[in-house]
């Protein structure tokens, strides 16, 4: 009887914080200009882990000691810490990884996001089973030509989905958007908090249908929730009502 008992307290505290026994391993190459080195990552709720036989290279980082997380795809992974870079004036240093065996999953994503302490970048979704309120299909305009998918608006998250180039994929939960902007009938501008030369990342999408007014009102509502005035209430799908002349960027 005692040692039923104290297996029913086990299982209780396992139930109780799954998260605590969360814990994913990788062989990965560590990716640099002149050589390459094998090692393994070891990702967990408390810190992600670099550890190698090469002197020097092995690093443990917090999550608030990481200045971004970059899922590239299911096999790459990138992550700019706060080191300094004196050899390129300061710049802060980033670490390539590329999966050796396995992959970064839907799982390990919405680890990440969960812990990560700035917005995580990703394009690799963490699994959810809900349909999204607005829909449309688009395409991603690159600095040359684009990539054809899909723009999905959750009612906690904007997500593009693309079989062309699946590492173009995005997941933005609104909080990872700095702001967004409609300049023309048929476009979809989404400023993130992404890391790229010169500035934060923009995705300028071309609309290849076009969304109801609706979508706009319900997206500016979610990342500028501070702008409502108390008796304003967001945007719902379907609502007549409209804010159009309100929101940031919007057509004229």
């Amino acid at each position: 009887m005692k040692h039923i008992v104290m297996g029913i307290c086990l299982l209780a505290l396992f139930a109780a914080s799954p998260a605590s026994a969360q814990s994913y391993e990788f062989k990965v190459e560590h990716e640099r200009p002149l050589r390459k080195q094998q090692g393994k990552l070891i990702i967990t709720p408390e810190k992600i882990e670099y550890r190698t036989d090469h002197k020097g290279e092995a690093r443990a980082w917090r999550y608030d000691e990481l200045r971004q997380i970059k899922v590239e795809s299911p096999r790459r992974i990138e992550l700019v810490s706060y080191e300094d870079q004196k050899w390129k004036l300061g710049l802060d240093r980033v670490f390539k990884f590329k999966v050796l065996e396995g992959e970064i999953t839907p799982e390990v994503s919405a680890l990440l996001m969960e812990r990560a302490s700035r917005p995580l970048v990703t394009s690799v979704a963490p699994m959810t089973n809900d349909a999204p309120v607005f829909e449309a299909l688009v395409k991603h305009l690159h600095r040359f030509g684009g990539c054809i998918g899909a723009l999905k608006i959750y009612p906690d998250r904007v997500v593009y989905e693309t079989k062309d180039e699946p590492g173009d994929s995005r997941f933005w939960r609104y909080t990872n958007i700095q702001s967004f902007s409609q300049s023309e009938r048929y476009r979809f501008e989404i400023i993130s908090f992404e890391d790229k030369f010169g500035g934060p990342k923009a995705y300028n999408f071309q609309l290849r249908e076009e969304l109801p007014a609706q979508a706009y009102d319900y997206v500016w509502a979610r990342v500028y929730p501070s702008k409502f005035r108390r008796e304003e209430q967001p945007a719902q799908p379907g609502s007549s009502q409209t804010t159009l002349s309100k929101r940031p960027g919007a057509e004229q």
